[in-house]
């Protein structure tokens, strides 16, 4: 009984979560930033891009969605595994490429901030949901 009182009073940290802000920090500083990509309704994957391949929307246009364009430099896209988010695997390699590369960085299905509605939850869904989101 005493023991349980006692783990009542402690919390736990999730120290992924808590190194966050700064891993963002770093990516940004890196040069890549988060961007997502609706593949269908309901179904949205977040990816972790080139900062240089976004247009900005001109600011006469607000209803503007921005777009990534196409990479100057040979690109290579970072596929995590079912551990955690894309940019946590990748963060020591992020560093360290994206000078030479355009740096690409899904967060598959149900990790990070990408979801779907829909019920299906197969290898191949997840592999069919990037090769949409890859296209658009």
């Amino acid at each position: 009984l005493s023991q349980n009182k006692q783990l009542k009073g402690n919390t736990m940290v999730n120290f992924v979560e808590s190194q966050k802000p700064l891993l963002y920090g770093l990516m940004k500083l890196a040069g890549v930033v988060p961007y997502t990509v609706e593949i269908e309704p309901g179904t949205k994957m977040n990816f972790w891009i080139p900062k240089e391949t976004l247009k900005k929307p001109k600011k006469s246009d607000k209803n503007s969605d921005v777009q990534p364009k196409k990479p100057t430099k040979p690109a290579i896209l970072f596929i995590h595994g079912f551990g955690v988010e894309g940019i946590v695997t990748w963060q020591f390699q992020v560093g360290s490429l994206a000078k030479k590369y355009s740096v690409y960085i899904p967060d598959l299905l149900f990790f990070g901030t990408s979801y779907s509605d829909k019920p299906e939850r197969s290898p191949a869904f997840q592999a069919q949901c990037l090769v949409k989101s890859l296209r658009i």
